[in-house]
């Protein structure tokens, strides 16, 4: 058995195109290896603007600490951590990803640190480039 888990999640990861009136965006995540059972992940927001009242930006963040497991159906998820900080709260986002072919999928839960309050923010998905 190979004790190393980062292998299938090593590497460049495009995100979904998100297409808004006036707006698109898209995360882009590039995965290095830390450990055999641990990554960081850049992770690059691109707000592109479409209608002129918008002004495109790219955001760049580190997340880092992040583990790898296996479970029981032997697959390996990625565990995630972040804080997000909105005006007048911080919303603290867990995160579980998995590998499927060159697909991985991060499902997720935010909880406002001030009123207890959670959110599920929608799934994302990225293909490995």
């Amino acid at each position: 058995i190979d004790p190393d888990l980062s292998k299938e999640f090593v590497g460049t990861w495009k995100g979904d195109t998100k297409v808004e009136k006036g707006y698109e965006n898209r995360t882009d995540w590039v995965i290095t290896k830390v450990s055999d059972t641990s990554v960081k992940v850049v992770s690059t927001f691109n707000f592109i603007a479409t209608d002129p009242k918008y002004t495109s930006s790219t955001t760049v963040t580190n997340i880092e600490n992040v583990t790898l497991s296996k479970t029981v159906a032997n697959s390996v998820t990625m565990n995630t951590t972040e804080e997000l900080v909105v005006p007048g709260d911080v919303i603290v986002v867990k995160g579980v990803g998995i590998v499927t072919g060159n697909k991985l999928t991060v499902s997720s839960t935010g909880t406002y640190k001030k009123t207890g309050n959670v959110v599920t923010p929608p799934v994302a998905k990225f293909t490995k480039q």
